[in-house]
């Protein structure tokens, strides 16, 4: 099953106890929001933060702020750094331990229990703007095409894009940037890939 195939799957654990759709959904969203891709503002340099906590937001374009999507747990364990990407009633979707990216230019994504769901690595030979696949559950290459540093850039599977990081917004917020994921990906996966990155680019 290929990455972004298995975004039903978690997105049916966000799903509120009454059946009437995702928590971070809003009853007063336009069909725009509901039917194309689905923002998320992310704070820069969150995996680097360690101890602070943070919510990540879904967007609307009809409001400026959005409404929390998913929790973001930064925290010390056993001496070694763990971002984990929870949804709101704390359970653990995707983690990320730093350790991995000390051994050698790679950072490995986990699910809960701590399999290996997918691996980001830095080409040894590249051009700037294309240096780092992702490797998703051992047969599916993520693509990154763009500026990472910048947080201009996308991630395409099988030649479709299915993320898209930008800075443009209706309105602007401070050390925020954005992440457009489309329908049927793995929202937490995402995430969870452009937070590793970012954190990689800046080593």
């Amino acid at each position: 099953m290929g990455g972004a195939a298995v975004g039903a799957v978690v997105r049916r654990r966000r799903k509120k106890k009454d059946g009437s759709g995702s928590e971070s959904c809003s009853d007063s969203s336009d069909d725009e929001d509901n039917n194309g891709p689905r923002t998320f503002a992310m704070r820069e340099k969150l995996l680097l933060t360690i101890g602070d906590n943070w919510k990540i937001n879904r967007m609307y374009r009809n409001r400026e702020r959005g409404e929390p999507a998913y929790f973001a747990n930064n925290k010390v364990l056993r001496v070694r750094e763990t971002f984990e990407l929870q949804t709101l009633e704390r359970e653990t979707l995707y983690q990320i331990q730093d350790r991995v990216a000390r051994v050698r230019d790679a950072m490995a994504i986990e699910d809960a229990n701590g399999d290996k769901v997918a691996e980001i690595k830095k080409k040894v030979i590249g051009i700037v703007r294309d240096n780092f696949v992702v490797k998703v559950r051992e047969d599916t290459d993520w693509i990154i095409h763009g500026t990472v540093l910048e947080h201009d850039y996308t991630i395409k599977e099988n030649g479709r894009r299915i993320v898209m990081v930008h800075k443009k917004w209706i309105a602007p917020i401070q050390d925020c940037y954005f992440i457009d994921i489309e329908p049927g990906v793995d929202e937490g996966l995402a995430l969870s890939v452009c937070i590793a990155l970012e954190a990689m680019d800046d080593e």
